[in-house]
């Protein structure tokens, strides 16, 4: 039985063996079936570019204006396999004779940035999206640099550390003009895109977006009547001028909160807003991001896809806010996951902490002041800093500017290096910032 059971295994492995590899040689054969013929297909497509018009050789939503009318992308099947050809036409800026930027050392700035036009052709297996063949060629004409009375649009989509960001997607729409602008492309690798040969328009009606997956999206915006006025407004295209335009992107991040009250219950169905810094309009104000979050049964809420900035709550009117760790605004940078501690009360009295100033010192400094602002500080405050395994540290004197501002000095002699926690004391009420302030070495 066990010698039966040894060779009915070994058996086993040896057909599984022989079937992956049989598996593995159709599979292969099979793509370069598919390769030949994808080939043969991208020939195909560019013998037909050759014979168009040079004038003619723009797909309809490509970089060149005015479109044309060759399909972007198109599906073709040969011997029974579906095929996706893909097309992209774009106008090349031989540097010979210098680029638009004028960057080019010991060349002039070139105005008309449209020496040729470069064909490729991509095709893409429709059933799988691989790609099996691509071919670049490019094409010329007798005379492409002549005079115009068009403008050129370079846009730049940076991160937010402002180095490039490639293979970004870039959408500039304008319906303004005939025939409408409605151009997608991507940045190149120095996350820049040049759009030359577009209709000169000064009434703000070119829109650029660009975005990119897992990234947040910005855009420009039009001017709207009135005294609003839009931070980033949409470009002009002027005759014989170039338009920078500058777009930031970066990873989305998320900010995860939990929502308590002073003694530290889980608050559920709880209402709170976050809203940005960043703007989209000024005069009224419009933030780019603020929304209205509910808390689940935990006392929990978490907001992703969040653009880095720096993002403030508030709560709706019979709550207050007694502090928020870290303190507000809260920076949220790109690619992080930012949690959030919010401590809440149903006392109009109790005392709450808003800033703290400064939020750091190093550890051996006497006196260190710090000033804390916020609400309800009554006569008699005190002042302690606490870090779990530490002695408290009581300020060695407070003094009450306000009632929304106190002065609390500090003997860091011996104190350990980290984050402390900021508590104040008024009228028997606690208000805690959690790791409000941090001892350096």
């Amino acid at each position: 039985m066990v010698e039966l059971i040894v060779g009915a295994t070994v058996m086993a492995l040896i057909t599984v063996s022989i079937l992956s590899l049989l598996v593995g040689s159709l599979y292969s054969i099979s793509l370069g079936k598919d390769r030949s013929l994808g080939l043969a297909l991208a020939n195909e497509k560019l013998e037909y570019l050759r014979d168009l018009p040079y004038d003619s050789l723009a797909t309809q939503h490509g970089t060149i204006y005015p479109p044309g009318s060759i399909l972007d992308d198109e599906n073709v099947t040969r011997n029974n396999v579906k095929f996706r050809v893909h097309t992209v036409i774009d106008f090349v800026d031989d540097p010979y004779d210098g680029n638009a930027a004028g960057t080019i050392p010991g060349k002039p700035t070139d105005l008309y940035p449209y020496d040729y036009k470069k064909a490729q052709i991509s095709i893409y297996l429709v059933n799988s999206n691989a790609m099996v063949a691509t071919l670049t060629t490019n094409l010329g004409a007798k005379a492409a640099e002549t005079a115009s009375n068009t403008g050129i649009l370079q846009i730049s989509v940076q991160d937010a550390n402002g180095h490039p960001v490639a293979n970004a997607n870039v959408q500039i729409t304008n319906a303004n003009v005939s025939p409408a602008v409605n151009i997608s492309t991507t940045t190149d690798n120095t996350g820049q895109v040049e759009i030359p040969k577009l209709p000169p328009d000064n009434g703000g009606h070119y829109q650029i977006i660009a975005s990119l997956g897992g990234y947040s999206t910005a855009q420009t915006y039009a001017d709207p009547s009135g005294s609003q006025t839009p931070v980033n407004p949409n470009p002009n295209v002027l005759v014989q001028k170039i338009t920078n335009v500058t777009l930031s992107i970066d990873r989305v991040a998320s900010l995860t909160a939990h929502v308590v009250d002073t003694s530290g219950t889980p608050i559920a169905s709880q209402s709170v807003t976050v809203t940005g810094t960043k703007k989209i309009y000024t005069n009224p104000d419009v933030y780019a991001y603020s929304a209205a979050q509910t808390t689940d049964a935990s006392g929990n809420f978490t907001v992703s896809g969040l653009t880095w900035d720096s993002y403030n709550v508030s709560v709706p009117a019979g709550k207050y806010i007694v502090s928020v760790s870290p303190i507000q605004p809260v920076a949220v940078n790109p690619n992080t996951s930012v949690p959030v501690t919010i401590v809440l009360t149903s006392s109009s009295s109790w005392p709450t902490i808003g800033t703290i100033s400064p939020s750091s010192d190093n550890t051996g400094s006497n006196p260190t002041t710090i000033t804390i602002t916020g609400s309800n500080f009554a006569v008699g405050s005190t002042v302690t800093l606490a870090m779990a395994g530490q002695r408290s540290l009581a300020a060695t004197s407070v003094t009450r500017n306000s009632s929304t501002s106190l002065t609390a000095n500090f003997n860091l002699t011996g104190a350990a290096t980290g984050n402390w926690d900021v508590v104040v004391t008024s009228g028997g009420n606690q208000a805690t910032e959690t790791g409000g302030f941090n001892v350096t070495p």
